[in-house]
């Protein structure tokens, strides 16, 4: 298994509507909103990074009211 944090930063006013809906996305371990240049930070899990990559942030990116990801694969 392989893990990642995916930093996301909302449109005005959406965060709390994207930290619910991405609990719902098979992967999702942790969503937590935060204060600074993202609103919101998670913590995903797959098989491998191409599972990530493939479905968890296409998942992710779908969600209404994001506006920009960073992806930061644990080591």
């Amino acid at each position: 298994m392989v893990q990642a944090y995916i930093l996301i930063r909302t449109e005005s006013g959406k965060a709390l509507h994207v930290k619910k809906e991405l609990a719902f996305i098979p992967g999702m371990k942790q969503v937590d909103r935060v204060m600074g240049p993202f609103d919101i930070i998670s913590l995903v899990e797959a098989e491998n990074t191409k599972q990530i990559g493939d479905n968890i942030l296409r998942d992710i990116q779908s969600v209404d009211g994001i506006r920009r990801t960073l992806t930061c694969p644990v080591i």
